[in-house]
């Protein structure tokens, strides 16, 4: 039997409150058949209401190219945004695309998972979406129509941010619960999901309701591990100067600022796939740049370089970034995002560690921080008994591969460097630089800046698992290593080593999201089972070498 009940599922925002209503909103003049303040109770709100009218799809003109038959297919879609002050907050519930209104810089975007945490049922969470906390981009998204605890959707315990959750939730202290007395399966992130009542009464009562339940301790919720990474409150103005004053000079391209890389925008990651390329607008004097998911950071960076630092962080906050279907940044296809989203960076301030993650300053909880030191630490104490010769840097692009030559004209190592493997899951891929006398995986870099840690643990990573899993990838190490030592003629990979020139292997020449990545290598390679260990590299500094050139 239908339970009776006054509510209807509505999503909910929390914006920033003290401002007038009209400028919460993006400018539309698609369709609005109103926009005006309205009365909802004894709350002066402000309501929008309209069509968005869709014009021809871009892949019709494909279609009449190939068949000759035109395609007329404009068509609409409704939306609604109603705006209500309550306490410090504004509240906006939006129905259809209304959401898409909303001017992102103000929403709190830890509202809804706030409120997740505080209601959800720990013991059956339905879906998980997750967004790794580094410059990998990588975000997952886990459902298990059955519901399980946290430990059934594979989190990984650092360095992995929970955007948005859903489950059943306990809908305490709102008109949902009075009405039905059960739980209500709700969707929890930036936005909540949840019923809302009809009558303007109640549904002030429960916004208000939905204040106090996120102001709750959440010590007693067994999702609290959620918030171990949370985010920096945006009127520590203070604060977000500082952070602020250090991503513009790391998006001129100062290395010393901080570890910093382009990321995808959890947003956009299913339309990431079907992408020819992105345009970016409001991008600062010189049009419009376009890039190509196969670029680098190097093509924004560029542009920012060439930007007063001053200006650098409006110039992100305004930009936009349009996915489209071709390569030349023409046939628009999916969301608009801000171009603040595409981007990874860390700073220290003041002996705290923060992340500028999906547009948004987090900091990691000095605990949670100590955990990743410490294990990071008694990871690095599992060291490989393997020699290598000195490095002497050469400045020239082919060095890292001199060097893995190098090394092989010691008995029983192989250099593999540049020899290729592919495999139908993997196309394009290094089994290894080195094969030490052991039958060890040797991955050798020169950690220059902290990016090239992360490349060389996707390196190790993509090389471990194809080993394990793709039977190709195993016979191709052992035909290449038998090819170059005929003595040679099975190859039985020992376990993986990590070789590195340029710093040591030590916690605190490590930034944090280097050691999170470490941390994910090692977990991966216990599934794997396989052993990771590591090794330093002596070397001669880069301005020595340099100086030696020189002289001779």
């Amino acid at each position: 039997m239908p339970l009776r009940t006054t509510c209807r599922q509505t999503t909910v925002y929390r914006l920033e409150g003290g401002r007038k209503l009209a400028q919460c909103l993006l400018s539309s003049t698609d369709g609005v058949e109103y926009d005006a303040p309205v009365e909802v109770g004894d709350v002066v709100g402000h309501l929008v209401v309209g069509t968005r009218r869709s014009e021809r799809p871009t892949w019709s003109v494909h279609v009449e190219s190939l068949t000759g038959y035109r395609l007329d297919m404009p068509g609409s879609q409704p939306y609604a945004v109603l705006l209500l002050p309550v306490g410090d907050w504004t509240y906006a519930l939006t129905w259809g695309s209304g959401y898409q209104l909303i001017e992102d810089e103000l929403i709190d975007q830890a509202f809804g998972l706030l409120f997740g945490i505080r209601r959800l049922n720990a013991e059956r969470i339905g879906s998980v979406f997750s967004a790794a906390l580094d410059a990998s981009a990588r975000s997952t998204l886990t459902s298990l129509p059955g519901g399980s605890d946290l430990g059934g959707f594979g989190i990984e315990p650092y360095g992995e941010v929970v955007t948005r959750v859903s489950g059943p939730a306990a809908l305490d202290g709102l008109t949902y619960e009075v009405e039905t007395h059960r739980f209500h399966q709700i969707r929890a992130g930036n936005s909540l999901s949840v019923p809302l009542p009809s009558s303007p009464g109640s549904l002030l009562r429960d916004l208000n309701a939905l204040t106090t339940i996120v102001d709750e301790p959440d010590e007693h919720s067994a999702l609290r591990v959620l918030a171990q990474v949370r985010r920096v409150d945006k009127s520590n103005r203070r604060l977000i100067d500082q952070l602020e004053g250090l991503l513009a000079r790391a998006l001129g391209g100062d290395q010393f600022a901080g570890p910093f890389g382009l990321a995808w925008p959890s947003a956009v990651t299913r339309d990431v796939e079907a992408a020819g390329s992105f345009r970016v607008e409001q991008f600062g004097r010189g049009g419009p740049v376009v890039f190509t998911p196969d670029d680098d950071l190097t093509v924004l960076a560029n542009r920012f370089a060439s930007i007063d630092q001053a200006r650098r962080v409006k110039v992100l906050r305004n930009g936009r970034v349009f996915v489209c279907a071709d390569d030349e940044g023409v046939e628009e296809t999916g969301l608009v995002t801000p171009l603040r989203k595409w981007f990874a960076f860390e700073a220290s301030v003041d002996g705290a560690k923060y992340c500028y993650h999906q547009g948004d300053w987090y900091r990691i909880g000095d605990g949670y921080l100590e955990q990743i030191r410490s294990q990071v630490a008694d990871l690095l104490t599992h060291r490989a008994d393997l020699t290598f010769p000195l490095w002497v840097p050469t400045s020239k692009r082919d060095d890292e591969h001199r060097y893995c030559e190098l090394v092989a004209k010691q008995p029983g190592y192989v250099c593999l460097d540049r020899n290729l493997a592919r495999t139908p899951f993997h196309p394009r891929f290094e089994l290894c630089d080195v094969v030490g006398p052991g039958d060890e995986l040797v991955h050798i870099k020169w950690l220059g800046r902290a990016t090239a840690a992360s490349h060389l643990y996707t390196q190790a990573s993509t090389a471990a698992w194809s080993l394990r899993e793709e039977p190709e990838a195993l016979q191709q190490l052992n035909a290449k290593v038998s090819e170059i030592d005929g003595t040679r003629l099975r190859t039985e990979p020992s376990g993986i080593v990590l070789a590195i020139a340029g710093r040591a292997w030590d916690v605190d020449q490590l930034f944090t999201m280097s050691q999170i990545g470490l941390l994910r290598l090692e977990r991966e390679s216990r599934h794997l089972r396989t052993k990771l260990t590591f090794a330093e590299i002596p070397f001669m500094a880069k301005a020595e070498a340099k100086r030696l050139r020189t002289a001779a």
